[in-house]
């Protein structure tokens, strides 16, 4: 298939990054162009942005990402924010622009001129080609170094699949269900269970981002891009690992378990006196600090619970023994401050920690020390809203939030006139057709 490239687009030259944004960060001098919506795409962009990538996020004129209409609300002269949106959208640029290069030459010449100063195309949009007649070999064409990472449900029947599958859609929750992610969360009694807060696509996101750096690291070395294709049930199939290899080796299907492992013990979420805390203790050496602990807890002897007979397999913890060490932990812990129970068991070097809530980290000395929490100016809420910090920590190149998220085409003209070089008649005449 012959791909037309507008001559403005063949004689443009590329426009060193960052052009638009602070430079900072390892990835400074990386320009990276997002077409999508909602979390799992679009979260790519963040944390390269985060770590100082010019993000370029092209949404639909008059509507935006979706995600811009989800709570929870900042609710401001009668205005709703996203706050979601509002931390996701932090270190972007937003340009509005009628995607549809099938439908409109001008629409082309533009994407196709983001295209050729990008060396990251990151997009979850639905049927790319179908609806907007956008192909890889026109993007390759344009910018043959340039990553493409697609994030889909299903995966591009490029890559192996069924094609009437691959062309299904799906959202985070069909995500976790085709992974089979639901099978191994919540009680044994219960249903399958939901991972709230777009689980599975901040996983694809993750996934995503790695990818992304290592096909960008080999375009930095040899001139080639390539493609990434991030499909959401693959992303958490790969952290569900030994859920499958259980299966496919030795045919075990795994269970839900709870709040506690059932193979060993300690290993759980307890109800303590006024919140609740986590106990864990894998294996012999971290076990037998446990029950030091507990012996000055409660004057248990250690020699009546040993490892082999009640904590090192399913069948010691549900033994009569496993059963009254699980039974005398949980009346000691209802009866206990999480403080206190921090305090006993990190003395022993066993690990536990309450369950924090928001609340909590907001205070916590630990949080506020590391500095997890940063305030940025956001342009939908128009004032200084608290963000998650940038993570990981560089020693040298630190990441940083320079800005939080942008209107609805707050940098269009700007992109257009300064990456793009186009003037206010072409502008102008943009508008007017709604392109932009």
């Amino acid at each position: 298939m012959s791909v037309d490239i507008p001559p403005k687009i063949l004689n443009m030259e590329k426009k060193r990054a960052p052009l638009l944004v602070p430079e900072f960060g390892p990835l400074k001098g990386t320009r990276v162009l997002l077409t999508g919506s909602i979390v799992a795409g679009p979260f790519i962009a963040t944390m390269l942005g985060d770590l100082g990538a010019e993000v370029i996020h092209v949404e639909a004129p008059g509507s935006g990402d979706t995600y811009r209409t989800l709570g929870p609300f900042l609710v401001k002269n009668g205005k709703k924010i996203s706050l979601p949106f509002s931390n996701d959208a932090r270190n972007r640029l937003s340009m509005t622009l009628d995607l549809r290069i099938n439908k409109n030459p001008e629409s082309k010449e533009i994407f196709l001129g983001l295209i050729k100063q990008s060396d990251i195309w990151i997009e979850n949009l639905v049927w790319l080609e179908e609806r907007y007649g956008i192909t890889d070999e026109m993007v390759m064409k344009v910018n043959p170094k340039i990553v493409i990472v697609h994030v889909s449900g299903y995966g591009h029947p490029e890559f192996g699949g069924v094609p009437k599958i691959c062309k299904r859609a799906s959202y985070d929750l069909i995500g976790q269900a085709y992974s089979g992610w639901p099978n191994v969360i919540g009680f044994r009694e219960g249903p399958p269970t939901r991972l709230s807060l777009w689980a599975c696509d901040y996983v694809s996101a993750l996934v995503g981002t790695i990818g992304a750096l290592a096909a960008y690291a080999h375009a930095q070395k040899t001139g080639e891009g390539q493609v990434v294709d991030v499909a959401q049930y693959e992303a958490v199939a790969r952290i569900l690992e030994s859920y499958f290899t259980a299966y496919l080796n030795a045919g075990i299907e795994r269970e839900r378990e709870g709040n506690k492992a059932a193979g060993f013990q300690p290993y759980g979420i307890f109800r303590a006196k006024d919140g609740w805390i986590a106990i864990g203790a894998f294996g012999p050496a971290v076990y037998n600090r446990f029950l030091q602990a507990m012996q000055e807890a409660v004057g248990l002897n250690p020699s009546e619970y040993p490892w082999e007979e009640c904590a090192a397999t399913a069948q010691a913890v549900s033994s009569p023994k496993g059963r009254k060490l699980d039974e005398l932990l949980t009346k000691y812990v209802e009866s206990h401050t999480v403080e206190e129970l921090e305090n006993l068991f990190n003395k022993y070097s066993v690990p536990c920690s309450r369950v924090m809530t928001p609340k909590d980290a907001a205070n916590d000395p630990h949080w506020k020390s590391r500095e997890l929490f940063v305030e940025a100016f956001d342009h939908n809420a128009e004032q200084v809203l608290k963000f998650i910090n940038v993570i990981p920590k560089f020693s040298r190149t630190p990441g940083k939030v320079w800005r939080g998220s942008p209107k609805l085409g707050q940098d269009t003209e700007e992109i257009l006139k300064k990456l793009l070089d186009y003037n206010d008649e072409d502008i102008k005449r943009f508008k007017e057709k709604k392109i932009i």
